[in-house]
């Protein structure tokens, strides 16, 4: 008997762009899987593609990919049909067709029946067509987009939101949230120790949500909000912030795109461009020291979830760097600093905290096996 599975990003029902992912089992494992991207609010069906032919596994291996599990939820296959389909009429009535490929990727819905969703969806935005430009969107296209939609609506009758590039959302992203944690109390985490928390959680080898490093950060007592807009708008920049370093770490993981061996350590000496000798040499360390001890603090805060990998042999002597970063001054690892300039960040193997940060990401974290789209 064939059986469907179908997935969703979490964040659907407000972002009115969503992955999608469904797929169909048959009985003898083969697996036909749909990827749809699809536009509640005016497009349709954006993307698609098909993995005809698949196994379970594979399956798996692209969910891991493109909808890593804290991002995503799963979803009533009939309702995944009802929603691609009422997203691709509300297009074709504004005058968009969908996606080349979405007539191959669409047998990943055969045998569905859309009536057996219990889901009503509502298309547009706020009642009306939204058009969000997309970042591989050439002003060609934008414009006779917009074209369609002022012939069909008027000039009045729609909505659009021009994209911004992801370099200027990160760095918007990234100094709001330097901001945010220069403005927290002295005994609040820094900046720095929050990016070493974040980038930990995405070394480590069993997925953490950003809502539980928020349900942590503070401590037990937690985080007083000012009002609901700074709470939205910390959720907000570490959202950003939180899809950076995770494609960051999944660059340095691969060797292949990485072979000059980055770390995913978020120091920037352009952070201290400001400063002069020897404030920035002092801020630069401490930067250092307050990252490796959050870090270090992930493990603490997660032990669970790293498994062997605080105990592994082969591990142990990247831990041993990361803990000397982390307390300079303790006597046991004043050796590891013997002979090395103040402030410098040493080349040294025993002391390189990049190659012991990328040994525990490529050792926990391997880059997932490449798969191929079905004819």
């Amino acid at each position: 008997m064939t059986r469907y599975e179908a997935f969703i990003e979490k964040s659907w029902r407000t972002s009115g762009l969503t992955q999608l992912i469904v797929a169909r089992i048959r009985d003898d494992g083969r697996t036909d899987i749909g990827f749809f991207l699809v536009d509640l609010w005016c497009l349709g069906v954006k993307d698609a593609f098909l993995y005809d032919d698949s196994s379970e596994a594979e399956l798996r291996e692209l969910l891991t990919e493109r909808l890593p599990e804290e991002f995503r939820e799963r979803f009533h296959p009939a309702c995944a049909k009802k929603m691609i389909d009422g997203a691709l009429a509300y297009a074709e009535a504004l005058g968009f067709a969908p996606h080349r490929d979405y007539r191959k990727a669409r047998r990943a819905l055969s045998g569905l029946d859309a009536t057996a969703c219990p889901e009503t969806f509502t298309f547009g935005r706020d009642g009306r067509p939204c058009y969000v430009e997309g970042p591989h969107d050439t002003d060609e296209r934008t414009e006779r987009i917009l074209a369609i939609l002022e012939a069909r609506c008027g000039s009045d009758g729609f909505d659009c939101e021009f994209f911004e590039d992801e370099d200027d959302a990160l760095d918007d992203a990234r100094g709001a949230l330097r901001m945010f944690f220069d403005d927290q109390a002295e005994d609040s985490p820094d900046f720095y120790e929050f990016a070493g928390l974040v980038a930990a959680l995405h070394v480590c080898p069993t997925l953490v949500p950003p809502t539980q490093l928020v349900a942590r950060l503070w401590g037990p007592a937690g985080m007083v909000w000012k009002d609901e807009d700074e709470a939205k708008d910390f959720m907000d920049d570490l959202g950003v912030y939180w899809n950076f370093i995770a494609n960051f770490t999944a660059t340095c993981a691969d060797e292949t795109k990485n072979p000059d061996g980055t770390a995913p350590i978020d120091i920037f000496p352009d952070d201290f461009a400001e400063l002069v000798e020897p404030d920035k040499t002092d801020y630069l360390a401490s930067a250092y020291n307050t990252w490796t001890q959050g870090f270090l603090r992930a493990s603490q805060e997660w032990p669970d979830a790293w498994g062997d990998a605080l105990s592994r042999p082969d591990l142990v002597p990247s831990w041993n760097v990361i803990r000397a970063w982390a307390d300079p001054d303790k006597p046991e690892h004043q050796s590891y600093f013997a002979n090395i300039a103040p402030g410098e960040i040493s080349t040294q193997p025993k002391l390189s905290l990049p190659q012991a940060v990328l040994t525990l990401l490529r050792a926990l974290r391997p880059p997932p096996l490449p798969t191929v789209p079905g004819a």
